[in-house]
């Protein structure tokens, strides 16, 4: 109880520098494409350096970094892994930004900037944790490393997964990510996401015959139209799950939007690009569609994959690919980790927590792939992904607090390691 008195004392006395941390990120641009994060990597490399904590720069790529930083406790004990990501979307078109995106700005207690939500915001949390952490580290037991990584907004083999791959230790005991999930909400898995490639092919003509020819583009809407169609065993969760989603209905429909959780609780289907055509006069011989499936934590895809591969046996002139698939983890909302958590959160705002799993995706399903139990905690988004994308500042100083104390105690939990 003292030691864990003394960080509590660091937190107050130093806490608030989460803040400036988090400006000094967006000031340095790292838009994913392209994805050079060599700015910020260096930077917060030398941060870690000068706080003295153990960093190194593993760069599988010249253009796209990561920093891993480890804190070595003075006994034995579990190893608590903290992640998040330094790429960001593109800004897009500047004139629809009121606040310069890369300013860092604090206006009325908003910090506004590419990336404040998405995820400059957990990842200075993350990173500051650790460096208090460090203060202390004669004392804990066990271990805490920390992964900025890289081509993380598309998808990429730079980042986690080439860390992961490479470097065993950082599978660690415990994985605590900082991405947006709101301060009542500890996000203990998410949706599984399937990527499929649809194409069509047909004879195509001159458009004066439009009437006789078959059209590839008619042929993709009609396949869409019935993949459209998602039957419910694609929305079948076991019972405990959809309990602990219903128990915070009214908490995360208020903090996402109306009709959330049933989205949560669904599969959903996305067509995201759809290419056909050759010019205005001519009837389409070819038609390409990219979907995006989301399938709730306990369906398995394989139940997706047999009914997408048994409606497009109806169409003999189209054909289709899975090129890219996050199957869904989620973490025993019972585990230690998850609980200490829940509690630490509540002890923090004041406010009931919730377990739940979220719709977007993390990296953190990377870890629960590898059997490690993994939750994500960060600041409420606003604008994610749009202008003036911005964060609430002062929750910065609730998820530092929450993501130290959980690490902490954790790593105090009495577990045998």
């Amino acid at each position: 109880m003292a030691i864990e008195n003394e960080l509590k004392k660091i937190l107050e006395d130093e806490g608030s520098s989460v803040v400036s941390l988090c400006r000094e990120l967006v000031k340095r641009p790292s838009e994913d494409p392209p994805g050079d994060t060599r700015n910020i990597a260096g930077f917060i490399h030398d941060h870690f350096r000068k706080n003295g904590v153990e960093s190194e720069i593993v760069a599988p790529h010249p253009e796209k970094p990561n920093v891993v930083a480890t804190v070595h406790g003075g006994k034995p004990g579990p190893h608590v892994v903290f992640n998040g990501h330094m790429d960001t979307f593109p800004v897009g078109e500047l004139t629809r930004w009121k606040y310069d995106p890369f300013g860092g700005i604090l206006v009325d207690g908003r910090l506004y900037g590419r990336g404040a939500a998405d995820m400059k915001g957990g990842l200075s949390a993350c990173i500051h944790a650790v460096v208090l952490l460090n203060k202390i580290k004669a004392n804990l037991p066990g271990k805490v490393s920390i992964t900025c990584v890289s081509d993380e907004e598309v998808f990429g083999p730079w980042g986690t997964k080439y860390l992961l791959a490479n470097n065993a230790a950082l599978h660690g005991d415990a994985l605590i990510n900082g991405e947006p999930s709101s301060l009542e909400n500890i996000r203990i898995g998410e949706k599984g996401q399937y990527w499929f490639r649809f194409t069509c092919h047909t004879e195509g003509g001159h458009g004066a015959y439009a009437a006789l020819k078959q059209s590839a583009i008619y042929t993709m809407f009609n396949l869409l139209e019935n993949l459209s169609n998602l039957p419910q065993e694609l929305s079948e969760i076991s019972e405990p799950v959809h309990q602990m989603m219903e128990a915070a209905r009214t908490n995360y429909d208020s903090l996402l939007c109306e009709g959330a959780t049933d989205a949560a609780l669904s599969a959903s289907m996305n067509i995201g690009t759809i290419k056909g055509g050759l010019s205005v006069n001519m009837v389409p011989e070819c038609c390409v569609a990219e979907v995006d499936f989301r399938l709730p934590p306990g369906v398995p895809g394989n139940k997706l994959r047999n009914w997408i591969s048994t409606n497009v046996s109806s169409f003999a002139n189209c054909k289709y690919e899975e090129y890219d698939t996050q199957d869904a983890y989620l973490t025993n909302p019972g585990h230690s980790l998850a609980q200490i958590a829940c509690l630490s959160a509540e002890e923090i705002t004041g406010k009931k927590v919730f377990p739940t799993f979220s719709l977007g995706g993390t990296e953190a399903r990377m870890w629960r792939k590898l059997g490690v139990p993994a939750i994500t905690y960060g600041p409420n988004h606003h604008n994610m992904g749009s202008p003036d994308e911005y964060i609430i500042a002062k929750e910065l100083i609730t998820v530092l607090w929450v993501h130290s104390l959980t690490a902490f105690r954790f790593m105090n939990s009495g577990l045998d390691y």
